[in-house]
């Protein structure tokens, strides 16, 4: 069967289950301007009523074990990684070499933005925690 007839069934069948099955996901006539403020004033006093802040301390215990455990093991994965290209290389034929040399640049931009991004992580969580003092 060709492209073409294949995209028209799939067409067909998906025009038929739309049909068949009467999606209302949202009717914006219904909705007004007074109702939508109304939810957001009981959204809002729902909210305020509570006793149970957000704890902060908690979220920094999780964010401290998360960031660690991530980091070491992008440390593991880099040092692994970098272990079997420095044997490939050490025990490679010339082509080998230079094949193993071809992968010596994606592993340093892997490197560069796996630590980088846990940098970013760290900076952001201490400024938001500036921010919060």
């Amino acid at each position: 069967m060709k492209i073409k007839g294949k995209i028209t069934i799939i067409l067909i069948i998906s025009m038929l289950i739309l049909s068949v099955f009467n999606l209302n996901i949202a009717k914006a006539d219904d909705v007004t301007v007074e109702d939508i403020k109304g939810g957001v004033s009981n959204f809002m006093q729902a909210g305020q009523g509570q006793n149970n802040p957000l704890n902060q301390e908690g979220l920094q215990n999780v964010s401290d074990v998360v960031y660690n455990v991530l980091l070491a093991v992008g440390i593991i994965a880099a040092v692994i990684v970098g272990l079997i290209i420095g044997i490939k290389y050490m025990m490679g034929s010339v082509a080998q070499k230079a094949e193993t040399k071809e992968l010596l640049a994606p592993y340093i931009v892997g490197c560069v933005i796996i630590f980088g991004a846990f940098a970013i992580w760290k900076i952001v969580v201490n400024l938001l925690n500036q921010t919060q003092v």
